[in-house]
């Protein structure tokens, strides 16, 4: 969707003043004394602050042997048209511009700087949106793992609110509440009204978490098949949207549509308010400190905290990933989602993903590593997926510790559980580190032997996305297999003549 507004005009006449300057070699000082404009007011015009009255477009256009027409017209060189295409895109006014107060006009005067070779950065961009049917949504959840990644996955002003919404309430610390008191605390504090159902009247609703109705009492509907934890969340979130005072928001759970960055923004801001509620932060720093303490790995002990907070994996596993970098200097880690209603699908798209990484800058590096981390998650999903039968509704857990081919090791952690309630059959989460010094000197059970990566099987067996430099290698030593074989063969027919 485009849209273009009174600034964008600004900026598009400058985008077209400074290419006309530009190509006609005039210096801003040449231009002025041409036109009469003042050099001032020639830069403010190309950076998109002034636009120009009638009589000055006249006298610029002589100068630059053009019509006034040609100069307001929206029309712009053809090079230059993507350039244009971006500044009228909806999605990157919302976030871009407006979310994170990036300056336009100095934006597009860099992109005008050299606009060849970023309108063919621009037009493989959006190659790629068509070719790969890339939605706006994808780019607005894109921005948001970003905006994660940025400020390490802690967010000290929820964790302010959550703070003073406990005080306000009289909600002790480590004492985690029910699904029925965070529904009486929406109820009390702010005028909701909670009611189940089946979405018996709207089938199309049946597998919906929630739906949200706005108005002088807002009404919360959620599904009766809802687990307690579940619930827990739901409500936990709600509470967030409403102390926060968030208007700007998703009004189903799952989504129907993504309006905006700010709906994307907004229901992170809520979910981390939830689970930070949920699960208190200084007695999860405490359990995490006797976790790490232990000389074996218990996973026994995980599923101990799970019952302990009353929380989902994925509950459990996004706080842990909030904690680890501020209070423990655990600031390499990555924690992936994989879920899907039928289990013969399951592994086949993340639905949810978060990577920190000591390299923002190296984009190879990133992606290598990021499909590493992909590739020892679902390796050690399917490890878990073996060990269970197909009718199975216990929750698994397991780790390994692996190197990838830069040397780096990694210790990863999945759970895999199976969520009937909403016939979702397949469901697992996993938290992985890379062993870097701080880890290392804070994990005691690195050296236990039940995190032998061998036991995983060989890689051939699993055969699920091996990373690219393996690939890669592989590709390389069956090259020189196929050398080795044709120099033998040249070598034999020499001898034979």
């Amino acid at each position: 969707m485009e849209t273009t507004t009174e600034e964008n005009i600004r900026i598009i006449f400058g985008l077209k003043l400074k290419k006309l300057r530009t190509d006609k070699k005039f210096s801003l000082q040449e231009l002025s004394d041409k036109s009469g404009v003042s050099v001032s007011y020639l830069n403010e015009i190309e950076n998109g602050k002034k636009y120009p009255k009638p009589d000055k477009i006249t006298e610029l256009a002589k100068a630059l042997e053009t019509t006034y027409d040609q100069l307001v017209s929206l029309k712009i060189n053809k090079n230059m048209t993507p350039v244009v295409q971006v500044l009228n895109l909806k999605i990157i006014n919302d976030f871009l511009f407006e979310t994170f107060g990036v300056d336009k006009s100095l934006l597009m005067s860099m992109m005008a700087s050299a606009p060849s070779r970023i309108s063919a950065l621009i037009n493989s961009v959006f190659e790629i949106a068509r070719n790969y049917n890339l939605q706006e949504e994808h780019f607005y959840f894109s921005c948001l793992r970003s905006y994660q990644e940025m400020n390490d996955n802690y967010f000290e002003e929820i964790e302010t609110a959550v703070d003073n919404f406990k005080k306000e309430n009289n909600i002790q610390a480590g004492t985690p509440l029910s699904s029925a008191d965070y529904a009486d605390l929406l109820k009390q504090k702010f005028n909701y009204r909670i009611d189940e159902t089946d979405f018996i009247e709207y089938p199309k609703l049946r597998n919906f978490r929630s739906v949200f109705v706005k108005g002088e009492q807002p009404t919360l509907l959620y599904n009766r098949k809802l687990t307690e934890r579940q619930k827990i969340f739901l409500f936990g979130k709600e509470l967030g949207f409403a102390y926060m005072k968030i208007d700007k928001r998703p009004i189903t759970t799952s989504w129907l549509k993504v309006e905006s960055f700010d709906h994307v923004h907004n229901n992170f801001k809520a979910s981390y308010f939830a689970q930070a509620l949920h699960i208190s932060k200084d007695s999860l720093i405490k359990d995490l400190e006797a976790f790490f303490a232990k000389t074996k790995w218990e996973p026994e002990f995980l599923i101990n905290l799970l019952e302990k907070y009353n929380a989902s994996p994925e509950m459990l596993f996004q706080r842990i990933s909030n904690l680890l970098p501020k209070f423990f200097g655990f600031e390499e880690l990555y924690f992936i989602r994989y879920s899907s209603k039928e289990p013969a699908k399951h592994l086949k798209e993340i639905s949810k993903e978060l990577h920190l990484s000591r390299n923002q800058v190296d984009i190879q590096y990133i992606i290598g590593e990021q499909n590493y981390r992909r590739w020892i998650t679902k390796s050690l999903m399917k490890f878990l997926e073996k060990g269970r039968n197909e009718n199975s509704k216990s929750t698994s857990i397991d780790a390994v510790i692996s190197k990838n081919e830069d040397g780096d090791q990694y210790l990863t952690i999945s759970i895999l559980r199976p969520m009937p309630e909403l016939n979702n059959n397949a469901n697992s989460v996993t938290i992985g580190f890379v062993l870097t010094d701080a880890v290392k000197k804070k994990v005691n059970f690195l050296n236990d032997p039940a995190l032998n990566f061998d036991k995983l099987g060989p890689i051939e067996e699993l055969n699920y996305e091996t990373p690219f430099a393996l690939r890669k290698l592989r590709e390389e030593e069956t090259k020189q297999a196929e050398y080795d074989r044709l120099v033998r063969e040249l070598k034999t027919s020499a001898t034979l003549v």
